[in-house]
């Protein structure tokens, strides 16, 4: 059975929940974000949010609480983990001085989950009372859990409201007097507002008074009028407290001039306040039973008081709300409270619209709404401080925005946020402040203009972004495109909704930061920069060359160099093949303030000596070509600090240095050379033998280098030269007693395809400069002319006894274009790296244990080399052909994000046609509208740009026609000078949204042709469509043939041209239905393969078919079991993977059995914890150098933002001891969240757990078996007793070092 591995190559960056709290000693406040499978804690700074700790969770997270401490500024956390292994988690903080240190602990786990109890269809919500002692939790139906915060204590309490939808405290003026505002649909689906009784007592425990209502909140029933649709939007309930003056309460008081406290029910088309009962209710404390409540007034103290307050034993009447005002936007989607009396709240909604509530003078004005401004669609908001608040989104970015007191827009004219005209409760802000000016003077409370609310209609917006958190979720769709001709994957995904639809470019790679660039200077094929002494921290001058000439330039200021040929003596009317500084050694030492800089030339080499009195390079000594036969030239030159290494034609290799001689000084050549390129140091027996060659055969020598290997010396021991013909690179080094050449170790002969035209030799670890040092990592990088790098890692023969010799290793070669490749020494982020740069470019780090490659967006690089200016400093100067640039590479590693937005377009489908380069993308636009009211949705295809993501063109669709699937098919067509050739053609499935149908019934396939007007614009033509009879929920291409999923069935279309002249209304291209496969409920998704397609059946499993000669599709095997798929992707002939809509991932290999029938078999099954949206064939590298033991096959994209790698265990041993240290890791390791991990990663079912759950089979937890790395780093015994615990019985040998290495090797594939 084969075995895969699951990795995350992006994590979830959806932002479910938020809280502002402070959980530190320090006087510092917190943000804390919960993502999917993540905690995230932030310190609130004056500018910007700075992380500190990062928590990961094992299980889905719901929401996070703050849990005030009593007697404490400070707070701890409640996280609520969801369904189907719903649990709370109370979490404490600690931390030390130093930033970054923080860290989130476990205080307790408690478990709520519960056999055969119906999940909470409307409302999973927890909530924490004010004083910390307890939190009330609803997760299943018909019950509330009461947790007990300092035992960890769960009481289960019955609850009548079985499709409850929000609940919240009320706000009591006795901090002992517990109550809960419940809202509800009751059996006759009536939304109903009741609250009722808390009692906590420490002996009995928690009751829910569930026998009569409460009388601090008179029940009421609420019109859909006001709440159209509350099983779609969420309704949310937000505690308002009392007034100050209601304490001075007095029965003679007229009851409207005071504010008891009350509850908004937000979430409607209106915003509705209903109060509480008065003072006198609230102080009487509610008894148990069945007794009825009583209470004493001040005027008659001993008469039972009957009142509006009094639960009756009767139908549940509507009751006015004490104020209300219109909400005119979309469903509420997320609000919070601005202080601590909640007189001001922010409220969201689903496309963006932010706005405040104010109550801060509810006597004088009732409720008034403010519009702020659009921001990201919100799932949380939290109010930090001083007008900054932190909106966190599923759908977009995650944003801290500051509110502004005065409109922040360029239009002053463009209202704040749009409100429909049949809106008639606005009011200007000149007649609002008016009416600020004249309060006391104008209608009471009870007035019914003050009940009704004001939406002020201000113009221009409010909010200013000073932060964004990078989001791609909901990933509905992606591909997989070599965008650059890199090899490189990046992934080209559909996200957003509401006012941020996107298309995001996700790659992962290194940064080029250009800081200046010269323009004109063409045709360079190598620079050099040089300094005015050979200690001198900073670059003075750079010198180019092409193959005619050389220049040399000033550099004298951060915004100007100067060209100086005529002010120096250097040889430019020749092409240079070297330049560099160089140190004298006088009385045994080496003089580092030596101004000495040497030129090499094809017929001579020169040193040069600066004139501080004149300010320019003077010429010192000439070494002129030797002649050799019938060449006297040189070809190659390198050097270091002492020592110049020439190539001169005829292999003969010399070494110069500087040296005081009689006429001053000279470049005295210290030894002399001719290689011999069929020189071998040792053939062993499984290597091949370098064949015979040509007498006429010379050897040429094609690159060489003479690296400065530990930069506390002067000299290098160690040089490298390839040779023309052979291809082959060899390095020698000095012999200490004669000084002589001696060769040291070669590459395979014939490992290389390509003549080696440039080599570098780096120790890639700081600090560590040996080759016996096993912490150092000597690699040798070669640019081919073909345009690759081959790369070794230079290391002593183990086998080789005392006298190890060293050997060339790990050879991977990765292609960067066409041209001949450059390379540099550099450090970025603190570690030391090699640029190498041609067609394209890479950065090179050490990692682990493996040399690691990052792609960096350059292009065209003739050459590349480091440079050090004050202006630009730690940077790297580039040439092209038309000019140069000066920048410096960072962030290795990090994950580079383009988006483009879109909109109120919702991008749900893309391809990419790479003949065109262009996108593909459906997009789905929704017009904003009021609760309850009917979207208007149109579909477009839009073809965009696959460099600049700028739209090109659109083409939209008829009026209620939804586009639900999108591919590309290349037709054949004749060209009118009779060759065949292939158009590619966008291919669309549509239906058509009608009201009365259960399910759909008519659709279409339309054909689109993209035709390219311009450079940054196309023409989208229709050229063919076909009426179908259902909506076409997936079309693949398969041998040439297009096949669409169609309801039940998947139908086989041939696409063909029309020969004839057509005119212009007419057609270009016919659909000829070719078959039919009908033996499915609804078919969602298709992928092929091959003449395979794979077909996935929402309502029951998958199947496999085949496209036989007869151009017929047969049914090859089904699978029966009630899988219920959402994706699909066939990886070959032998296997496809699938994941379905309880979260889980399956894959599916066909299986012949004796009597010659095939068979699906389940070979793999595991929970991901996400739906999973998307797979991609493919990989994220150009190359992976898994040596056989991993291979990449699949990308899968998720509902929340995450990213995922399928990889294949090639080797079968490796798999079982992987396997076997997935059982131990999981076992030993400790996670946050109470189950264990084979729970945790054992397949749901629909239904929730049961006793017949398998354990997760075929696919292994990358993330899991990554963690014994940092087990490796951080806790030595525990990663010791984890392998000795997998690898017992085992019979493959599989040595520590064995493991470490391919674990980073896996870790490194993504």
């Amino acid at each position: 059975m084969p075995t895969r591995i699951a990795s995350t190559f992006h994590p979830s960056s959806s932002v479910i929940s938020s809280v502002k709290c402070s959980l530190s000693l320090r006087e510092l406040e917190h943000l804390v974000v919960a993502k999917l499978n993540s905690l995230q804690v932030y310190s609130i700074l004056e500018s910007k949010l700075q992380l500190e700790c990062n928590l990961e969770v094992r299980g889905k997270v719901r929401l996070v609480r703050a849990i005030p401490i009593q007697n404490s500024f400070r707070s701890n956390l409640l996280v609520l983990l969801d369904h189907p292994d719903p649990e709370i988690l109370i979490l404490n903080y600690t931390e030390t001085l130093e930033p970054g240190s923080g860290r989130l602990n476990l205080k307790h786990q408690i478990p709520l989950d519960e056999r055969g109890s119906r999940p909470s269809e409307f409302c999973t919500d927890a909530i924490v009372h004010s004083s910390g002692l307890f939190a009330v939790v609803s997760c299943y139906t018909g019950k509330l859990k009461v947790v007990i915060i300092e035992t960890g204590e769960v009481h289960n309490l019955p609850l009548p409201e079985l499709n409850l939808l929000s609940l919240t405290f009320l706000p009591l003026v006795r901090e002992d007097n517990y109550a809960l505002a419940l809202l509800h649909i009751d059996y006759n689906e009536h939304i109903q507002l009741v609250s009722r009784n808390l009692h906590i007592s420490t002996d009995s425990g928690p009751e829910l008074d569930t026998t009569d209502y409460s009388n601090l909140l008179q029940p009421t029933s609420i019109s859909y009028k006001n709440i159209p649709i509350p099983d779609e939007a969420a309704i949310h309930l937000i505690p308002i407290p009392a007034d100050d003056d209601c304490m001075d309460y007095d029965d003679d008081d007229d009851e409207n001039d005071t504010f008891f406290g009350g509850i908004l029910v937000v979430g409607g088309s209106k915003i509705l306040l209903y109060e509480l009962t008065s003072q006198e209710a609230q102080e009487l404390k509610p008894a148990k039973g069945k007794r009825k409540q009583k209470r004493v007034s001040k005027k008659q103290s001993n008469e039972t008081i009957t009142g509006p307050w009094i639960k009756q034993k009767k139908e549940i009447k509507r009751r006015e709300p004490r104020a209300t005002v219109d909400w005119p936007w979309s469903r509420v989607s997320a609000w919070t409270t601005v202080d601590e009396f909640n007189n001001k709240i922010l409220i969201g909604d689903a496309f963006g619209r932010l706005a405040m509530l104010s109550l801060v003078r509810f006597k004088d004005f009732g409720m008034v709404l403010l519009p702020l401004g659009e921001t990201s669609p919100s799932t949380s908001i939290s109010y930090l401080s001083n007008q900054v608040t932190f909106i966190g989104s599923h759908f977009g970015d995650s944003q801290l925005v500051r509110i502004s007191q005065v409109s922040l827009s360029t239009s002053k004219d463009t209202p704040t946020l749009p409100i429909p005209g049949s809106v008639t409760t606005t009011i200007s802000p000149e007649s609002f402040n008016k009416l600020d000016d004249d309060k006391g003077k104008g209608p009471s409370l009870h007035d019914n203009r003050i009940k009704k609310g004001r939406i002020v209609a201000s113009l221009g917006s409010f909010l200013d972004v000073i932060q964004t958190f990078k989001n791609i979720a909901p990933i509905r769709d992606a591909v997989l495109a070599d965008l650059d001709g890199s090899r490189q994957g990046h992934i080209v995904t559909c996200s957003g909704g509401g006012n941020t639809g996107s298309v995001n470019v996700v790659r992962i790679g290194a940064d080029f930061e250009e800081m200046a660039s010269i323009l004109g200077m063409e045709n360079i094929i190598d620079l050099w920069p040089i300094k005015l002494s050979y200690d001198a921290s900073a670059h003075s001058y750079f010198i180019t060359s092409t193959i005619l000439d050389s220049h040399i330039f000033q550099i004298i200021s951060h915004s100007q160099m100067k060209c100086v040929d005529s002010s120096h003596e250097f040889v430019l009317r020749n092409q240079t093949l070297y330049v560099g500084n160089m140190a004298l050694k006088s009385n045994g030492k080496y003089d580092r303030t030596s101004a000495l800089v040497v030129q090499v030339v094809p017929d001579a080499a020169l040193l040069f000596q600066y004139d501080t009195l004149f300010q320019k390079w003077v010429f010192l000594h000439r070494v002129d070509a030797e002649m050799v036969g019938s060449h006297m030239k040189f070809v190659k030159a390198s050097g270091n600090a002492s020592q110049l290494l020439i190539a001169q034609a005829g292999g003969w290799l010399a070494t110069y240095t500087v040296q005081m001689q009689e006429g001053g000084l000279e470049l005295v050549r210290t030894t002399s050379r001719k290689l011999d390129y069929a020189e071998q140091k040792s053939i062993l027996p499984s290597e091949p033998v370098p064949s015979s060659t040509p007498e006429w055969y010379n050897t040429e020598i094609s690159a060489i280098t003479c690296p400065l290997l530990d930069p506390t010396k002067y000299f290098s021991r160690i040089i490298a030269a390839a040779f023309w013909h052979t291809n082959q690179l060899k390095l020698y080094t000095f012999n200490q007693v004669s000084g002589e050449l001696e060769l040291l170790c070669q590459s395979r002969p014939g490992a290389l395809t390509s003549p080696v035209r440039s080599i570098l030799l780096n120790y890639m670890t700081t600090g560590h400069y040996r080759l016996e040092d096993q912490h150092s990592h000597l690699c040798v990088f070669a640019g081919l002319a073909n345009g690759s790098v081959v790369s070794f890692e230079m290391v002593l023969d183990e086998q080789g006894g005392q006298n190890k010799a060293p050997e060339l290793k790990d050879m991977n070669v990765i292609s960067l274009g066409d041209i001949p490749v450059s390379f540099s020494q550099y450090e970025a982020d603190g570690k030391r790296v090699v640029v190498a740069a041609g067609s394209r470019a890479v950065v090179y780090s050490w990692e682990g244990s493996y040399l690691r490659s990052m792609p960096v967006m350059l292009k065209d690089i003739t050459s590349v080399t480091s440079f050090n200016t004050e202006s630009y400093p730690n940077s790297l100067i580039l040439a092209t052909n038309t000019g140069i640039s000066i920048g410096r590479v960072k962030g290795l590693e990090k994950m580079h994000i383009r988006s483009t937005s879109l909109g109120l377009h919702t991008p749900y489908h893309i391809v990419h046609e790479p003949k065109l380069r262009v996108f593909g993308v459906g997009t789905l636009y929704t017009e904003p509208c009021g609760v309850g009211e009917e979207e208007k949705v149109t579909s477009s295809l839009r073809l965009l740009d696959d460099a600049s993501l700028e739209v090109l063109a659109q083409a939209e669709l008829q009026q209620n026609e939804h586009l639900m699937s999108i591919t590309v098919l290349n037709v054949h067509i004749n060209n009118d000078d009779g060759n065949n050739d292939s158009q590619p053609l966008f291919c669309v499935g549509t239906f058509f949204v009608r009201l009365d149908e259960s399910e759909p019934t008519s659709g279409r396939i339309l054909l689109f042709k993209a035709h390219q007007t311009g450079p940054t614009w196309a023409h989208l033509r229709c050229v063919a469509t076909e009426d179908v009879a259902g909506c076409v929920y997936s079309l693949v291409a398969i041998n040439g043939f297009l096949a669409a999923a169609i309801n039940s069935s998947v139908s086989l279309y041939r696409v063909m041209q029309i020969l004839e002249k057509p005119v212009s209304s007419t057609p270009l291209y016919t659909f000829h239905s070719v078959t039919d496969w009908n033996h499915n409920y609804i078919v969602t998704c298709l992928s092929a393969y091959g003449d395979h397609l794979v077909v996935a059946d929402q309502l029951t499993s998958v199947s496999l078919l085949k496209l036989n000669e007869n151009q017929k599709l047969k049914t090859v095997a089904k699978d029966y079991s009630p899988l219920w798929p959402i994706s699909v992707e066939a990886a070959d002939d032998k296997s496809f993977i699938g994941a379905d809509q309880s979260l889980n991932l399956f894959t599916f290999s066909p299986s012949n059995t004796a009597s010659n029938r095939t068979l699906l078999v389940q070979d793999g099954f595991y929970h991901v914890g996400d739906l999973v949206t998307k797979f991609i064939k493919g990989s994220l590298t150009s190359s992976d150098a898994s040596l056989g033991k991993f291979k990449s096959t699949h990308l899968f994209c998720t509902q929340s933002g995450q990213i995922g790698v399928i990889i294949n265990v090639e080797n079968e041993n490796i798999a079982k001891a992987l396997s076997a240290l997935e059982l131990q890791l999981g076992q030993k390791s400790v996670a946050t969240g109470g189950i264990s991990h084979a729970k945790h990663r054992a397949p749901r079912l629909s239904k929730g757990r049961s006793d017949a759950d398998t354990a997760a089979y075929g696919i292994l937890d990358g993330d899991l078996l990554e963690q014994m790395l940092t087990y490796m780093n951080t806790d030595p015994e525990l990663a010791k007793e984890v392998y000795t615990l997998s690898v017992a019985g085992n019979d493959f040998p599989y040595a520590p070092a064995d493991l470490k290495k391919d674990l980073e090797l896996l870790q490194n594939m993504h």
